[in-house]
């Protein structure tokens, strides 16, 4: 599996930047003023270019946000997102279990039930 299916999309990792989420990751996102994108591991991003750097989270950063009672599951389909009663969150169905995750974290941080530490 490529290192792109394991991590948020880039326009979701954009929108965790904009709600204050902290950028600290394995992988960046870096949008480059041509217009190229390019995952990079954090080894490699310079701090001179944070504005064009987006955190591309993985599956276990983002478990680490999210409330206990929070998780994914695989339907044969896609990924969805469910509460602590087991119980599917409408409208939150993507193809990669990150970007269920990231967008589970956006609802709950734009609904204030997740605070950023």
């Amino acid at each position: 599996m490529t290192l792109e299916k394991q991590v948020t999309s880039l326009e979701l990792s954009k929108r965790l930047k904009e709600l204050g989420v902290k950028q600290e990751s394995f992988a960046f996102w870096h949008e480059a003023t041509n217009g190229t994108v390019t995952l990079i591991n954090r080894d490699r991003w310079l701090p001179a270019i944070l504005a064009d750097i987006y955190s591309a989270f993985t599956v276990a950063e983002l478990g680490e946000m999210l409330p206990q009672n929070y998780g994914t599951r695989y339907d044969g389909q896609g990924w969805s997102v469910y509460d602590g009663n087991g119980k599917y969150v409408v409208g939150m169905s993507t193809d990669t279990e990150a970007d269920a995750r990231a967008k589970m974290s956006i609802y709950l941080i734009e609904n204030n039930f997740l605070t950023l530490q």
